[in-house]
């Protein structure tokens, strides 16, 4: 076997943002923390809970909808004051490290990563995102053209872990699911790609993903 592409999850794995693994310093897990919430109840209630955001990431729903919808769920989870808290938080940290305003934030090791497999395999970005990621990665974020190929679900109106858009992912690369290496800080999106034939990694920092590399047979150095 000889990988021909490595294939990165953005939000939580080229950025910060994951609910899984062990940082205590990650957003989710201070504010839930803070308000003495269940781990993952918050990543679910914004995303993978949040039908408006399943939604709006294949391209249908509305930013406003999922902010109405988001907010409703949060405030299920716990008292008025502490949802507004929670929310205002969520919305404020999302502007700046995830929108149009201030500095690009990026995982330790990830950047560089890219930069130095690109040329020996293809590189990609495969997220469920909402509409606007391909412009945050050009104006924001500033790598859009490190990556050989871009999908957000939203554009193609699919999303992990729907097996055919590691089919889609792959063949805009011009090879097959066992040619590539993927890796997502979400267990079942991981699963998901294992299902179609591809090498996968569940992301918890780049230290375990360099040697997951090294592993399938890719130096990462």
């Amino acid at each position: 076997m000889t990988i021909r592409a490595v294939i990165f999850d953005f939000g939580g794995v080229i950025v910060p943002g994951s609910p899984s693994g062990d940082d205590p310093n990650s957003r989710w897990a201070r504010l839930e923390r803070e308000h003495g919430l269940p781990k993952g109840s918050l990543f679910d209630a914004f995303y993978l809970k949040n039908p408006a955001w399943l939604q709006l990431r294949i391209g249908g729903s509305s930013d406003a909808e999922w902010r109405r919808e988001s907010h409703a769920r949060v405030t299920a989870l716990t008292e008025p004051t502490a949802a507004e808290a929670i929310v205002a938080a969520v919305w404020s940290d999302r502007a700046q490290g995830d929108g149009l305003h201030g500095e690009p934030a990026f995982n330790d090791g990830m950047v560089g990563l890219v930069q130095r497999l690109k040329g020996r395999v293809k590189v990609s970005i495969l997220s469920n995102a909402a509409p606007g990621l391909e412009q945050e990665l050009r104006q924001h974020y500033r790598i859009y053209d490190l990556f050989d190929d871009v999908i957000n679900s939203a554009t193609v109106r699919m999303a992990k872990p729907d097996p055919r858009i590691f089919g889609l992912a792959a063949g805009r690369l011009g090879l097959q699911p066992p040619d590539c290496f993927f890796t997502d800080d979400l267990a079942h999106n991981v699963e998901a790609a294992r299902s179609t034939g591809m090498v996968a990694h569940q992301f918890e920092g780049y230290s375990g993903l360099a040697e997951a590399l090294r592993g399938a047979g890719l130096d990462p150095s």
